[in-house]
């Protein structure tokens, strides 16, 4: 993402300052100004571009609920492994960044089961408690084995973007037993769509 705002946005701006900057020192400035509006909205639509990237378009006209059933769903077409969706307690309108965050770990947990895992079920519970929001992914699959390598990028990932928003996030596993993946994130509510 770095990379990208780097690559992009930044390159844009700085094309406008110089672009501004020479139109200054010049009594015919309208070149410059022509160059910069241009700039100006080539990375205004690049911005765009990349915010619409970090939104899962499952998110576009439906809320986390419906977004994480369909993902579910989808899911199990492409690895046959059964996903069970359950959700509790009174939904409401989470914000944005809570909704994206409680999906990308969904989307990432259920990637990780069906690498690793071997599983044959799955079960996925979002849970509304009031005050917070708590995603559980559970398998019956192999388990994570203790490698002494510590949490590769996808775990590490969920946990990062979990503790983002002020959530915790815990994986209980044991070797032959399957893995349960749970994040638990504040219920930061937002604007109903």
């Amino acid at each position: 993402m770095a990379r990208e705002i780097h690559d992009t946005l930044a390159q844009g701006l700085t094309g406008i300052i110089m672009q501004l900057r020479a139109a200054q020192r010049v009594e015919d400035s309208g070149a410059h100004i022509d160059t910069a509006l241009g700039l100006a909205g080539d990375s205004l639509s690049e911005a765009r571009r990349s915010v619409a990237a970090l939104q899962p378009g499952q998110l576009e006209d439906s809320h986390l609920p419906d977004a994480v059933t369909t993902l579910a769903r989808d899911w199990t077409r492409t690895s046959g492994v059964d996903v069970r969706v359950e959700v509790t307690g009174d939904r409401v309108a989470l914000s944005t960044a809570i909704e994206v965050t409680l999906f990308r770990v969904a989307q990432e947990a259920l990637a990780n089961v069906a690498k690793h895992a071997s599983a044959t079920s799955v079960g996925l519970t979002l849970s509304y408690t009031g005050p917070a929001v708590l995603l559980d992914v559970r398998d019956d699959g192999t388990g994570i084995r203790a490698s002494g390598g510590g949490e590769g990028f996808g775990l590490s990932g969920m946990r990062q973007r979990v503790r983002g928003v002020g959530g915790t996030f815990e994986i209980e596993s044991a070797p032959g037993e399957g893995t349960a993946v749970s994040a638990i994130v504040p219920a930061l509510q937002g604007s109903p769509r």
